[in-house]
């Protein structure tokens, strides 16, 4: 793969960053949305998926620094957080234009060429 289709993928994971963030309610978290894999409170916690994402991917990790089969497996464990917050609506995504379904349809693409 080349580095130009490597940034691709790097550049994708930027819109599921803001909406998990924006999907996390980060008020009562004793550790500020980051995971803490000895604390009891964080392994029992809803949102430990998204953390446990985020703290993978978020801006301040060299993702860079990751193998393409891993910066593609993260982008589909994205897809399904993205595809699971859709509602009914959005069953017809070839039609629809929302941000969600526009950045679904752009990583299926790019999945599926490389």
């Amino acid at each position: 793969m080349t580095e130009l289709n490597k940034a691709l993928l790097i550049e994708l994971l930027e819109y599921p960053r803001k909406r998990i963030v924006q999907s996390m309610e980060l008020k009562f978290c004793p550790h500020a949305g980051f995971f803490n894999s000895t604390d009891p409170q964080c392994i029992h916690c809803y949102q430990g998926m998204e953390c446990v994402w985020m703290n993978h991917n978020d801006e301040l990790v060299a993702v860079e620094r990751k193998s393409v089969a891993e910066l593609k497996q993260q982008l589909l464990i994205a897809v399904d957080f993205i595809d699971s917050s859709l509602t009914p609506h959005h069953l017809s995504r070839r039609n629809c234009e929302c941000e969600n379904c526009v950045w679904l349809r752009r990583v299926q693409k790019v999945l599926d060429i490389q």
